[in-house]
């Protein structure tokens, strides 16, 4: 969750100093701002792979736990 409030944070900063770098013609401040937004939207999207995957996994243990106990009982 943290994770995901710093990139949030990232994501503004780095579209506020997008914006300033361009209205101040500070091509360096304007590139600055793209990276740290283009970071947070990956690093968010890392996060949502390793949510998948968790939650895959889980349903797969799920799964197999069901089976055998299932099994157990027959």
């Amino acid at each position: 969750m943290m994770d995901r409030l710093e990139n949030n944070k990232d994501k503004i900063v780095g579209k506020i100093s997008e914006k300033i770098g361009k209205v101040t013609d500070d091509e360096a401040l304007e590139l600055k701002g793209k990276l740290m937004t283009m970071k947070a939207d990956a690093s968010n999207m890392v996060l949502d792979m390793k949510d998948a995957v968790l939650e895959k996994a889980n349903d797969l243990i799920d799964t197999i736990k069901n089976n055998k106990d299932n099994n157990k009982s027959n």
